[in-house]
C-alpha cells in the first residue's frame, strides 16, 4: 500500500493509468527516465528488493511481532471499508496498538 501511495504522491501513476475494467490483465509498472542511462525504464518504480526489500522487512517484523490477532483485525478493517464502499452494512473492530522504539516508522506500527 505505501508503494501504490507513493506512486500517486509522487507522479509517477495517476487513476487513468489503471485498468477500471478488470479484465484479468496485470498492471505495469510505470516507466521513469533513468538519469543514469538516458533511457526510460520500469525498475526504477518497480517492486523490487531493491527498491522495497527493506521497507517489506520492516513490515514483516511489526506483523511477526503483532502476530496473528492484530493481522486478522486489519483484515477485518479492510473487510469493513471495501463493504461499506458497496454501500453494504458493516460491523467494527478495534485493533490494539503497540509503542515500539525502534527508527524505521514500519515496524511501530
Amino acid at each position: 500500500m505505501e508503494r501504490a501511495l507513493r506512486l500517486f504522491a509522487d507522479g509517477n501513476i495517476t487513476l487513468g493509468d489503471i485498468d477500471v475494467n478488470g479484465n484479468g490483465k496485470p498492471a505495469k509498472t510505470p516507466h521513469k527516465h533513468n538519469k543514469a542511462t538516458g533511457k526510460e525504464s520500469s525498475a526504477l518504480l518497480a517492486f523490487s528488493e531493491a527498491n522495497w526489500g527493506s521497507a517489506t522487512r520492516a513490515y514483516m517484523r511489526s506483523i511477526n511481532r503483532h502476530g496473528e490477532e492484530l493481522v486478522m483485525s486489519f483484515s477485518e478493517l479492510a473487510h469493513n471499508i471495501a463493504l461499506k464502499r458497496r454501500g453494504v452494512p458493516t460491523w467494527t473492530t478495534t485493533v490494539p496498538v503497540h509503542e515500539d522504539n525502534s527508527e524505521d516508522e514500519r515496524v511501530r506500527i
